[in-house]
């Protein structure tokens, strides 16, 4: 397979020939992809957990993330692949096509599916955990240990604030590689697995949400209803900030 994409495409259906877009555009959050048969997308976000376990991950950037991501992707409900070139056809012709689609067809609502080919994507599950279980086990600073210095007084504001800030940064990633290693786990196994390997110890009850939040994407069940039942399983300050949680984002279960 080839581990770039053709810099110009000639259009199948013009003249015209286009350059596919691989990645977020400057000022952008997101990019769309094609399949290459109609005219269904998926929005790529820059946060997208995949794709930020896959460049941090297993080092990948440029072509060889955007082709890495679209070999992980299921395939459209029309039974063709979602493809960067979206079927060698040029985005003005995507256009035409989509305004004469909303013409014709009838806005029926379709079944949630899965926008991963998880046998596909269960093939770095072994490199994700590796990566996760490194971040447990290191030295790193936590949240809850951050807020014990500056409690404590070890540490002033000014400080306190630009190590905040720094945390988050990196949690970000890592969190995000969890929430990818979640989709591959699934509902059934994804939280107990959470709690086995330390992180709720290390990231607090936040790293529930999160979770949850990957499983919407990855299984189509609310965040609110995941958690309402996850709640269950735990007591004491954990099972208090789920509570909170829910309550002030659903308004209660």
């Amino acid at each position: 397979m080839a581990d770039t994409f053709r810099k110009e495409v000639q259009c199948v259906l013009c003249p015209a020939t286009f350059k596919p877009v691989t990645e977020p555009g400057d000022g952008e959050n997101s990019y769309l992809i094609y399949c290459s048969s109609c005219v269904r997308c998926l929005s790529v976000t820059r946060a997208n957990p995949v794709r930020i376990a896959f460049r941090d991950v297993l080092g990948l950037k440029g072509d060889a993330l955007a082709l890495a991501l679209q070999s992980v992707l299921a395939p459209c409900q029309c039974g063709s692949e979602f493809n960067h070139d979206a079927g060698r056809r040029c985005p003005e012709c995507l256009r035409k096509i989509e305004k004469e689609t909303r013409k014709v067809s009838n806005s029926q609502e379709v079944d949630f599916q899965c926008p991963w080919n998880m046998d596909e994507l269960k093939k770095s599950e072994a490199k994700f955990f590796e990566y996760i279980f490194r971040k447990v086990e290191s030295k790193e600073q936590n949240l809850k240990q951050l807020i014990e210095k500056f409690e404590s007084g070890q540490m002033d504001a000014g400080t306190y604030m630009e190590e905040l800030d720094a945390l988050r940064f990196r949690e970000s990633t890592q969190v995000s590689v969890i929430q990818a290693w979640a989709m591959i786990m699934g509902s059934d196994k994804a939280f107990r697995a959470a709690e086995e390997h330390g992180l709720v110890d290390r990231y607090g009850s936040r790293i529930l949400v999160s979770i949850a939040s990957a499983l919407e994407i990855s299984e189509g069940k609310a965040v609110l209803s995941t958690l309402a039942d996850e709640t269950k399983n735990w007591d004491g300050p954990i099972e208090s900030e789920l509570r909170t949680f829910i309550a002030k984002i659903g308004g209660g279960f």
